[in-house]
């Protein structure tokens, strides 16, 4: 019997995908692209897609060999009780990690560029409340939330894209395929696995979903669409700023939003990019903190996970200070590890957790 009782709607789950893939990368995803390849980032982000929707049809397949139990149980339905508690406690992990890495880039984001001279603590502090807010009300209102969220950011998005278009210079994208091919691939793996990967967190979502006939249309629907659109920010941060600058500055889709001005009277636009990427980021650290809670309670077969919220709230406190010294460490030493930390966990272990359940499902049969 699971302790999680409260179920979200097929469109709430699709929402919530849709700012978890885009979440903070809305504003980080153009410097880390360009930073490998250059120009030619729009090119490899592009070709990442197919992969990347090849990487969400595992996850489906892998969360459908039981679609009532997370990846904590089907880790130790599929591998055994041993290996599949250490499979669950490495994703659980990177769950707290993750979380605490998302705080992190709230308040260095909002210190750097909005409220510049506010201590640090205050605007993690602030984050952390309102996601504990969230979460003791329960996934239903938080997927209720998303549904009331998602027009606002909708429309704060196609605003950025639209008003930007009279200010691109095609020319800033030349030369074209001037990569080396090993820094394309690095790229690829990029656009791949940062968005892409980080979904896996929905392993701990999908089984408390109210699922309809066409879910799996809706789920690769929303995340094409949301790879447009992620691809477009990079395409006009290339375009707008040049290779150069999208690669040297860390916010460049909040610096797009500053050169946008129409007649001298519409500007200063970046509060409403701003706006959007707080509210992806908050829905994606929120499914996160969740993921981390419920499945800490179910490793250790307790009752609730609605007691976790609070220490965990401190932990998450505590280690969004401890991950990095200073926003440079991050924005320079944690990304190519990031990428295989990704990797092995939305591509390596479902993988193996899907050939381990097909070998014996057949030596069962045989």
């Amino acid at each position: 019997m699971s302790i999680e009782k409260d179920r979200i709607s097929t469109a709430q789950m699709v929402i919530l995908g849709l700012f978890t893939f885009i979440g903070d990368m809305a504003l980080v995803y153009p410097a880390a692209m360009t930073a490998v390849a250059h120009q030619d980032a729009w090119i490899a982000a592009l070709i990442s897609i197919p992969p990347g929707i090849a990487l969400v049809f595992l996850f489906v397949t892998v969360a459908n060999i039981n679609p009532d139990k997370n990846i904590i149980e089907l880790s130790q339905q599929i591998l055994g009780k041993w290996i599949g508690s250490a499979v669950g406690v490495y994703y659980l992990f990177f769950f707290i990690i993750a979380a605490s890495t998302y705080v992190r880039e709230i308040e260095d984001f909002m210190c750097t560029q909005i409220y510049e001279g506010t201590p640090g603590g205050v605007i993690r502090f602030m984050s952390i409340v309102i996601l504990v807010y969230g979460l003791r009300l329960g996934l239903e209102t938080v997927g209720r939330a998303a549904q009331v969220f998602f027009p606002l950011f909708a429309l704060f998005l196609v605003c950025l894209m639209v008003l930007l278009f009279p200010q691109v210079q095609l020319e800033r994208v030349q030369p074209i395929l001037n990569t080396p091919f090993p820094d394309m691939l690095h790229a690829v793996l990029f656009g791949v696995f940062y968005p892409f990967g980080e979904i896996c967190v929905f392993f701990m979502v999908y089984p408390y979903t109210r699922k309809s006939r066409k879910i799996n249309r809706d789920i690769f629907l929303a995340l094409i669409l949301g790879a447009l659109g992620l691809n477009l920010i990079l395409f006009l941060s290339l375009t707008v700023l040049g290779a150069y600058f999208s690669e040297h500055n860390f916010y460049a889709a909040y610096i797009l939003a500053q050169k946008i001005n129409i007649a001298n009277f519409l500007q200063r636009l970046e509060a409403l990019m701003a706006t959007a990427w707080i509210i992806t980021t908050y829905f994606k650290t929120a499914l996160y903190f969740y993921a981390f809670v419920l499945g800490t309670a179910q490793l250790f077969k307790l009752k609730s996970h609605r007691p976790l919220i609070f220490p965990v709230a401190f932990l998450i406190y505590g280690l969004s200070q401890l991950i990095a010294k200073n926003i440079i460490f991050y924005v320079k030493e944690i990304p190519d590890y990031w990428v295989d930390w990704d990797l092995t966990l939305s591509l390596v272990l479902p993988l193996i957790m899907l050939i381990v359940y097909k070998v014996r499902q057949r030596a069962a049969a045989s």
